[in-house]
């Protein structure tokens, strides 16, 4: 990278405008894409880049705007508390905001508000002062006009750098010949200023206050727009929206004795208010919205409101609409989904496109699903589960279905059974054979999954399990080859620990140990270490110690691994700190030379996770 930089920072030294675009945009992916690892540039590309933003020749406008796009992206990567940084932001923002008045440019405003809302999210509350600059320029920018119909004989005195878009249906009356002449700039200007009006409302809920009603009517407008992505930033936004009303006016636990004892959550009546106005927005785009991109948007932006909001926040009818919208998605009848269906004109160089849009629509449809679980609460949701939800999955793990949309079917499984735990056993016959082809597909993310999903499943009904079980060690033992991909791996072995607490007696423990213990410390799923130590640690503590002899010096050596081991999760590392402990204390005698013979930094890993009362 650092020769990258360099020979970036040439061209924007002697290049032409249009080179020095080029490089300005490379800019902004490689900060983009490096994010902390860009901060021993900054230093030099900072005041270039403040250079191009008060540019104020016509020719470099497009730099301009690139400069600007730039600048938003390293501090967003970076962070306002970055000491090189900090000094930079209120320039950055002043240059921004003139050109607001100097320079009448709907890209360079798009670029501008998507500045604003990277140093929103960057400062915070500190964000707070420069709200009464920010947000009118926003509202300006979506409530302008952004086109003009014109008839089609009037088409010569339209300019060709204007988009053309037809207000002509599908019905048979193609008379009239009615066309809407869209500025595309003023519609990527919208985009981004609907974005940034959520971003400011996430960063400085108190100090947004005052916006609250003029932004919600704003964004009312936002999702009825004509162009999909303007709505999928509405609905981002009115989620954002919604939760600083919570943050700001959230019932304190003194006078809520619902939340003292841990009960439903109480809205507040301004909280309230917001929900029963996003709800319907949210989720009625699976009924009326032809876009998937949109209807992604709304998906995503429902499931994350329902799990910041907590259980008993939304009522029944807005809950009974979201599990209704997730149904139509899973089984492939919303509106979008059925438009599709019914063109006969695709173009076949647009199906990875599509089928990029497949995947990320099922897969916000999916994390619909735990987010009602944690909204209606375990009890509620399982009937729910098991009369809407299961059968559309069931359909989306059959052999024909697309690789990828097995792979997210199976994950959205395991949230499920993540969250309902036993309530999953009268699904767990129907639903482990499906797994069991999946755990031998030739897809890493498939087997991933599957392997993780069945592992829960086997937890949350041993008994309904019990019956896969010669099927299921076989398949997750062929996940143990060395050149299987080491998130999958890693999946395996949370499985097999899982089925090793579940039902012991179903595994030959001299077969299983070495092997699971081979694949231990984990490298990529780290998560997955819970499970599998738990199950050796119980086996361990279990009066089992004499059965397993042989494999303790490989436990002690893995266990002092794991508790070096950083990046892992604190409650596996404290399990395996706890037992070992006991152990010594149980075994003195056997279990001394085994500790002393771990490295000295796992060791010290081992006195510092006692110590610390882990």
């Amino acid at each position: 990278m650092p020769q990258l930089v360099e020979q970036l920072l040439l061209v924007l030294q002697n290049g032409k405008p249009g080179v020095q675009e080029m490089a300005l945009s490379a800019v902004s992916s490689i900060a983009s894409a490096a994010q902390q690892a860009f901060q021993p540039h900054t230093a030099v590309m900072l005041p270039v880049l403040h250079h191009f933003m008060q540019h104020p020749g016509k020719e470099y406008l497009d730099c301009r705007c690139r400069a600007i796009e730039s600048a938003g992206i390293i501090v967003g990567a970076l962070g306002a508390e970055d000491p090189v940084i900090s000094p930079h932001i209120n320039g950055m923002m002043e240059v921004a905001l003139q050109g607001f008045s100097l320079t009448d440019s709907p890209d360079l405003r798009d670029h501008s508000h998507a500045m604003f809302a990277h140093i929103a999210k960057a400062l915070g509350e500190k964000f707070a002062g420069w709200l009464p600059r920010v947000v009118p320029l926003a509202f300006q920018s979506c409530n302008q006009e952004d086109g003009q119909v014109a008839d089609v004989d009037d088409s010569d005195d339209i300019d060709d750098d204007d988009d053309i878009v037809s207000d002509d249906d599908d019905s048979e009356d193609h008379g009239g010949g009615r066309h809407f002449n869209v500025r595309t700039g003023v519609m990527d200007e919208k985009m981004s200023a609907t974005a940034a009006l959520g971003s400011y409302a996430k960063a400085c809920p108190h100090a947004f206050m005052p916006y609250v009603e003029q932004t919600l009517s704003t964004l009312a407008g936002m999702s009825n727009y004509w162009h999909d992505e303007a709505r999928a930033a509405a609905y981002d936004s009115l989620q954002k929206l919604t939760l600083a009303i919570h943050r700001v006016f959230t019932p304190s636990t003194s006078t809520s004795v619902a939340i003292a004892a841990a009960g439903p959550v109480v809205l507040s009546e301004q909280c309230r208010v917001l929900v029963e106005a996003a709800m319907p927005s949210l989720t009625s785009p699976v009924e009326d919205d032809v876009s998937k991109v949109a209807v992604t948007a709304a998906a995503a932006a429902l499931g994350h409101l329902l799990k910041e909001l907590g259980q008993g926040a939304v009522g029944p009818i807005h809950l009974e609409a979201a599990a209704n919208m997730a149904k139509a998605l899973l089984e492939n009848k919303a509106m979008c989904q059925e438009a599709e269906d019914d063109d006969e004109e695709g173009d076949a160089g647009d199906d990875e496109e599509l089928a990029a849009e497949d995947e990320e629509l099922l897969a916000a449809a999916a994390d619909l699903l735990p987010a009602l679980a944690l909204s209606m609460g375990q009890d509620a949701y399982a009937p729910v589960f098991r009369s809407l939800h299961v059968e559309p999955l069931i359909a989306r793990l059959k052999p024909q279905q697309p690789i990828a949309l097995r792979a997210i079917a199976a994950g959205a499984v395991a949230e499920v059974a993540e969250k309902l735990g036993a309530r999953m056993a009268p699904v767990v016959p129907t639903l482990l054979p499906l797994l069991l082809r999946e755990l031998q597909s030739s897809d890493d993310i498939n087997r991933q999954n599957a392997a993780y999903c069945s592992g829960l499943l086997v937890q949350a009904s041993p008994e309904q399990a019990t019956p896969f079980m010669p099927q299921l060690l076989t398949a997750l033992h062929n996940m143990f080859r060395p050149e299987e991909a080491a998130g999958a791996q890693d999946n395996a072995v949370g499985a097999v620990g899982r089925i090793m607490t579940a039902v012991p007696q179903a595994l030959p423990l001299g077969q299983v140990l070495p092997v699971l213990l081979g694949a231990m410390p984990l490298k990529e799923d780290l998560n997955e270490t819970t499970p599998a130590v738990n199950a050796v640690c119980t086996l361990l503590m279990a009066d089992r110690l004499t059965e397993l002899q042989q494999h303790v010096p490989q436990i002690i050596q893995v266990f002092g691994q794991v508790a070096a081991q950083v990046t892992c999760p604190m409650e596996a590392r404290s399990m395996v700190a706890r037992t070992l402990m006991q152990l010594q204390a149980k075994y003195p005698e056997h279990m001394r030379p085994l500790l002393s013979q771990l490295p000295s930094e796992q060791q010290t890993a081992l006195q510092q996770l006692v110590a610390n009362g882990h």
